[in-house]
């Protein structure tokens, strides 16, 4: 994720829309020419609204970004010097650029007055429960090993007291969890082979599993914290739902004023 985060800011920048002087905050002045916080948040508007937080949530991401503006500033403005004109391929693609700009606004004033109601969340969310439901997550450590009789040994330790942490640095052949005394975590079972998974959900917090073989060899499982099955509450998932239902009644609108514009329209296609 961070490397394609840094590409984008580093060579996205060249497809950025450039804008006039807006009497915004400056961020920056180029040769007299500034960039403007405004410039700064339409630029971002070309990335999706993940790649968007980490750039405003992150000071070192923001300068990186505003340091690709100034860039971009510096090659229209050579650019310009060089007094490179528009042919008809780039007023073809401006033309094409303006009219997807001002269809979005004819379709977003088209579809203005959809909204979603209250009820209509409500209901949703009490049909479709089953999409908001948080599976039961098990907090565990393990010693993994490679022979039974290994594993056996081990779990006598425990039994009698020795310290799981230290047998797991010792002993376990994961060295990933090993240097963190075995530790994998809190997960779901459908992140956990099967076979380990089917042992460390069925036992209680601090219990200590049998050996459980699997294909990286003999696993001695400790649970430490169970979590139980939840249903989201509706205040957790309003807006998501909200937002479903609203492009669903927006694509069905659009759908439906598209049929009719074809009802009364000439359409020949000659693709073959």
């Amino acid at each position: 994720m961070r490397r394609s985060v840094i590409f984008l800011i580093l060579f996205g920048f060249l497809f950025l829309p450039f804008k006039s002087f807006s009497k915004e905050k400056i961020l920056a002045l180029v040769n007299g020419e500034p960039i403007t916080q405004q410039d700064f948040e339409e630029a971002l508007e070309i990335f999706p609204p993940q790649l968007r937080s980490i750039v405003e949530n992150n000071k070192d991401m923001k300068r990186k970004f505003l340091e690709n503006l100034i860039k971009q500033k510096l090659l229209i403005q050579e650019m310009k010097k060089e007094g490179i004109k528009e042919d008809d391929e780039i007023k073809r693609k401006v033309q094409k650029y303006r009219e997807a700009l001002l269809l979005k606004k004819f379709v977003d004033e088209k579809l203005s007055n959809i909204k979603v109601s209250e009820k209509e969340i409500e209901d949703y969310y009490n049909k479709h429960k089953s999409e908001f439901v948080q599976p039961s997550k098990v907090k565990m450590r393990h010693i993994l090993v490679k022979t039974k009789k290994e594993a056996l040994s081990i779990r006598e330790k425990l039994i009698k007291g020795a310290d799981f942490a230290e047998l797991a640095k010792k002993y376990s052949i994961d060295k990933a969890s090993a240097v963190k005394g075995g530790e994998l975590g809190t997960l779901r079972k459908d992140q956990l082979v099967k076979e380990f998974g089917d042992v460390a959900f069925s036992l209680k917090p601090g219990e200590i599993s049998q050996p459980v073989k699997t294909k990286f060899g003999y696993h001695i499982i400790q649970v430490e914290e169970k979590t139980p099955e939840v249903v989201l509450p509706l205040s957790h998932v309003r807006q998501d739902i909200e937002q479903k239902l609203l492009a669903e009644k927006r694509a069905e609108a659009l759908n439906k004023l598209v049929k009719e514009l074809e009802k009364k329209s000439k359409i020949e296609v000659y693709l073959k």
